[in-house]
């Protein structure tokens, strides 16, 4: 089988590292990887069951007989949570381990996708800063759908970026089954995994790409058909990542709250976390302008009919908000919204996640403009790229209403992205000088 080796900074000929500072960057990855266990057992999701977090909880333990909001709900993280409660068989030990389990995932796989690119002190680095970051680490007190989604995208790209370099057809299948797993956790992950797999496929030679097509087409496939009895149950029509009516209707109507009534079935008022907020403050009292409650009636016998009827009623009738109010929420939200549920403010880790939303924008920024100065070849330039097109992505969306949480999976990425493009820039300035000496 032929291997492809992309060129990396790894093998790029500089003098070995000092042993110390490694050392001691092993040191804080571990103490990371400590920490997020940690948490998750001395503040854990089994002490934060409402709201969403319950719904979810309550969707696992009812994951054959589910309620409405079940079948809506895309049902990898469900099914990920029926599995933890059936094994847990109510001792909380197997439910607290998985969960403490994908929270200490997620820097170790951001560490051996970096390791791709860089050398073992700078992917120690990022991996760490990526495994500190707040807003990163209370998510997983929290039963959310983030939790599962986070660690599967920062699988994928370890993946992506190894497949990249080895051409290896295990790894192209365990490529499409975790990119499978995250797409069917949240939509979001779609476009993702297709920047990874168009990556990967520019560099294989023809045979190869047959085969990721053939693994991505099973993984995809194979998963389509337990997503689509699912939401079938309900919703008598076939949504495999999750129906998206009810928060297009949401976002449509320019409404600050949305009722769903479904016979026989209880009436559900939904109003988005963000309504709350005012993402400017301190330096701004600025929230949105959204008004009122629109009220929707489904009856799930008649499959999609009463879904487009009221989606179309809606949008007949007009939004509640300009055009300008609607885009400057969307936008103002995805930057400086806190995210939600992490809402508890009295303790530090989360007064902290409060306060690092302010970091995301201005990197971005950073990232955009360094991508466009240092111009690296696309194996490096993947992190960032996808970083950057997954904000414009949600800045241009129109399918709901935006919150903070929503921008979780760019925030590794443009750490991640980060990194790469400062190694980059540190080592051309560093041949530069040595060239001048």
């Amino acid at each position: 089988m032929p291997t492809i080796r992309a060129t990396t900074s790894q093998d790029a000929a500089s003098p070995p590292a000092n042993v110390a500072p490694v050392r001691a960057l092993w040191i804080a990855f571990i103490a990371c990887l400590a920490v997020r266990g940690a948490c998750v057992y001395f503040n854990g999701p089994l002490e934060h069951l409402f709201s969403d977090p319950y719904r979810h909880w309550e969707n696992g333990a009812r994951f054959l007989a589910p309620r409405i909001m079940g079948s809506i709900d895309p049902f990898a993280y469900q099914l990920w949570l029926r599995v933890l409660q059936w094994l847990d068989r109510g001792t909380h030990i197997v439910v607290l381990g998985g969960t403490a389990a994908l929270s200490m995932a997620l820097p170790f796989c951001w560490y051996k996708a970096l390791r791709e690119l860089l050398p073992a002190a700078w992917a120690l680095a990022g991996a760490t800063v990526i495994g500190f970051m707040p807003s990163l680490v209370v998510i997983y007190s929290y039963f959310m759908n983030e939790t599962l989604l986070l660690t599967l995208c920062a699988c994928g790209f370890w993946l992506a970026l190894r497949a990249m370099r080895t051409a290896s057809v295990p790894t192209l299948w365990a490529l499409a089954l975790v990119w499978a797993g995250a797409s069917y956790t949240r939509l979001a992950a779609v476009p993702l995994a297709a920047m990874c797999v168009v990556a990967v496929a520019l560099v294989l030679p023809w045979r190869l790409r047959a085969v990721l097509a053939a693994a991505i087409g099973i993984g995809f496939g194979v998963l389509a058909i337990p997503a689509c009895w699912h939401s079938s149950l309900n919703l008598n029509f076939c949504a495999p990542f999750g129906a998206d009516y009810l928060n297009n209707a949401y976002r449509v109507s320019g409404a600050r709250a949305i009722t769903l009534r479904v016979p026989l079935q209880r009436e559900i008022t939904f109003i988005s976390p963000a309504m709350f907020d005012e993402p400017l403050a301190p330096m701004s009292d600025w929230e949105s302008k959204r008004r009122g409650t629109r009220l929707i009636t489904i009856d799930p016998a008649r499959g999609r009919a009463d879904w487009e009827m009221a989606l179309s009623e809606i949008r007949d009738a007009g939004s509640q908000l300009s055009w300008w109010d609607d885009k400057a929420e969307n936008a103002l939200m995805l930057f400086f919204d806190p995210s939600w549920p992490e809402w508890d403010r009295a303790d530090a880790w989360w007064r902290l996640s409060l306060w690092n939303r302010w970091l995301w924008f201005p990197l971005a920024l950073t990232v955009a403009l360094a991508l466009a100065r240092v111009r690296p070849p696309p194996r490096e330039a993947l992190l960032p790229l996808a970083g950057l097109a997954l904000l414009a992505l949600l800045l241009v969306q129109t399918t709901g209403v935006m919150e903070g949480r929503y921008r979780k999976p760019a925030e590794p990425l443009l750490i991640a992205g980060a990194v790469v493009l400062l190694h980059r820039l540190w080592g051309a300035r560093r041949r530069t000088r040595d060239s001048s000496a």
